[in-house]
């Protein structure tokens, strides 16, 4: 009558023992702000305390900056004096096989206006691999072919001839951005990437089947 009791807690004490040593991760946002003679950079990014997703999110960040740096200072007359880095982040998912965000990326660099990067992003949260393009399309159970299909027919329809067919083409750099939840895959489509600038970034969502 005595031992049970011990044993439940002991079982107890080492669910806990594990919990903590292996704690469930949670989205902390990291911030970077840098200026030089012709740059400024603005950056909150997330990380989930998984060391292989946390690098991974920080080199692409990483590139962007690198990029800003390097870009040729806006010349005398524009009415941008620095080139601009302004980066945020959403749709921050963490589930029990995959954990994956937005990155977006608003980027100034002296012309009419700033353009708007989205980087989606999804990992598997065992081994911190990022997920490309197959791994997406089985969770939705389709082909590139379907996807851009089914793409194209949404943006026929909401921008008509205003719609550029070759952005939604099964061409697989039209889906390579990406995010995941627990009952989506969501293919982002770059400003210009389907219709003109002042449509902004597109999204088509497809249900999960795994």
């Amino acid at each position: 009558m005595i031992v049970l009791p011990i044993i439940v807690a002991v079982g107890a004490l080492i669910i806990v023992a594990a919990r903590q040593a292996n704690p469930e991760p949670v989205v902390r946002t990291a911030t970077e702000v840098e200026s030089g003679a012709s740059y400024t950079i603005d950056a909150q990014y997330p990380q989930f305390g998984i060391a292989a997703i946390d690098a991974s999110i920080r080199e692409e960040l990483t590139q962007k900056i690198d990029e800003i740096k390097k870009y040729p200072a806006p010349v005398a007359e524009s009415a941008t004096k620095a080139n601009a880095l302004i980066a945020r982040y959403d749709h921050a998912y963490i589930g029990p096989d995959i954990v994956s965000v937005e990155l977006i990326f608003s980027i100034d660099t002296g012309g009419a206006h700033p353009n708007t990067i989205i980087s989606g992003l999804a990992f598997d949260r065992k081994t911190g691999k990022r997920l490309e393009l197959n791994d997406a399309l089985s969770l939705i159970g389709k082909s590139i072919a379907e996807v851009s299909a089914s793409s194209s027919a949404r943006f026929l329809e909401a921008f008509g001839e205003g719609f550029f067919s070759e952005g939604a083409t099964a061409d697989p750099e039209n889906f390579s951005s990406f995010s995941i939840d627990a009952n989506s895959v969501t293919f982002i489509f770059q400003q210009y990437q389907v219709a003109a600038y002042a449509a902004g970034p597109q999204r088509v969502s497809f249900p999960r089947i795994h």
